[in-house]
C-alpha cells in the first residue's frame, strides 16, 4: 500500500503497478448534430427565470458550457 500525500488516504496499489479491475462505462459518443431551431429552443429555455443551466444541459445530453456558447 502506498500513501497518497495529496489526498492523505491509503491506496490499494501494489508495488508491481497492478491496481485491480477497471470498469469502463460507455455512454453516448460522437458529436450531436442539432438544428438551428433546436439550438434556439435550448438557449431560450436556459434564459427563463430560475433556470438551472446544468439541469437543462443534462436533459439534452450537453454540458452547461455548450449552452453558454450557443
Amino acid at each position: 500500500m502506498t500513501r497518497d500525500v495529496k489526498m492523505d488516504a491509503q491506496m490499494g496499489v501494489s508495488k508491481e503497478g497492478y491496481a485491480g479491475r477497471i470498469e469502463v462505462v460507455a455512454g453516448p459518443t460522437g458529436r450531436r448534430r442539432r438544428s438551428e431551431a433546436e439550438k434556439a429552443r435550448i438557449a431560450a429555455e436556459s434564459l427563463t427565470p430560475n433556470a438551472i443551466v446544468a439541469d437543462i444541459a443534462r436533459r439534452y445530453g450537453a454540458t452547461r458550457w455548450q449552452i453558454y456558447d450557443s
